[in-house]
């Protein structure tokens, strides 16, 4: 049998992502949902997270190999959480060796398509994308993602972009449980 070598950090990056994919999945089970605005509030929410999810997507797809890991990082961190900025900056380097191979410079624009849920502190987001060019590796210039955003004393901050199985999760709980919808907007 053959041997495979597995880098530490590899391994450590692996298990971030299944903790938090795990983690993702029991919140989002017990995560109210909302279908329709009970005040002024909550619309004026809904406009700061929505606001702040179409600026987090637009400084992440946003990409001039020119401008260096560091000033692109820098930019996705000021619109993230801890955790967000962190997630990102773990991953980077493979992936700003990508986007310098291919010399990408790529601008995006997205827009808040749906707020999916909503439990007070963090909100899911399903947003569109357009990208002036595919990124490396794929040959998209337009697609969909789902972006949990958490409340901060600084407002709405990016969180992470959801995993598919949290997103067919948070789907199916939507499809399959209305009456939960109406009970959850009551609380």
């Amino acid at each position: 049998m053959k041997e495979i070598p597995v880098s530490k950090r590899n391994l450590i990056i692996a298990v971030i992502l299944a903790v938090v994919i795990a983690v993702g999945i029991l919140v989002i089970e017990n995560w109210p949902l909302r279908t329709e605005q009970s005040s002024a509030a909550s619309i004026n929410e809904d406009s700061l997270g929505s606001t702040a999810a179409v600026n987090a997507i637009e400084q992440v797809f946003q990409v001039n190999y020119q401008e260096g890991k560091e000033a692109w990082l820098e930019r996705i961190c000021e619109v993230s959480t801890p955790a967000g900025c962190e997630l990102f900056s773990v991953g980077a380097d493979r992936m700003w060796e990508k986007y310098v191979d291919a010399k990408s410079v790529v601008t995006a624009a997205s827009q808040a398509a749906e707020k999916v849920a909503d439990n007070g502190s963090e909100q899911v987001w399903q947003m569109t994308i357009t990208l002036s060019s595919p990124l490396p590796g794929s040959n998209k210039t337009q697609d969909a993602a789902y972006v949990v955003l958490a409340k901060t004393e600084n407002g709405w901050k990016f969180d992470r972009f959801l995993m598919e199985e949290e997103i067919n999760a948070i789907l199916t709980r939507k499809e399959t449980s209305p009456t939960m919808v109406e009970e959850g907007n009551k609380q």
